[in-house]
């Protein structure tokens, strides 16, 4: 499965000249609250500066944001908390060590494995919300 990452949000200021995000996610991996993060390889590395050094991020894991939602066939226009792997034996661990990674952003995804795109992101501003700013759906 892929995931092309479109925008991201509370991330560091070089990853938002980065995206899209091209990930091809590898596998599940269990963590201590939830079955189902995705571990991924980034189709291209992702610059990161942390603590004044600059690395070169290759892998991800990935984590539907909203309760009820999950990372699978068709998703679109899903958040996704979206976490640098730090240390690179967590490619081989069978279950999440958040030591072994860095959480850095939220994203808006679209699953794009098997020549599905990415499209216009839809109105983020509907529902009630919306109605107070004049947009969304009325």
């Amino acid at each position: 499965m892929q995931l092309t990452i479109s925008t991201v949000d509370y991330a560091p200021e070089e990853l938002h000249e980065q995206t899209p995000l091209v990930v091809d996610l590898l596998r599940e991996l269990p963590g201590d609250d939830r079955p189902d993060y995705w571990l991924g390889a980034a189709r291209t590395p992702i610059r990161w500066i942390h603590e004044s050094l600059e690395r070169q991020i290759t892998h991800l894991v990935l984590a539907a944001r909203w309760e009820g939602t999950r990372i699978e066939p068709g998703a679109n226009d899903l958040p996704v908390g979206i976490a640098f792997v730090t240390d690179q034996s967590l490619l081989d661990d069978q279950r999440l060590d958040f030591s072994k990674c860095a959480y850095v952003a939220i994203g808006l995804s679209t699953e794009t494995g098997g020549g599905h795109s990415v499209g216009r992101p839809r109105a983020l501003l509907a529902g009630t919300i919306g109605r107070f700013f004049g947009t969304g759906n009325q």
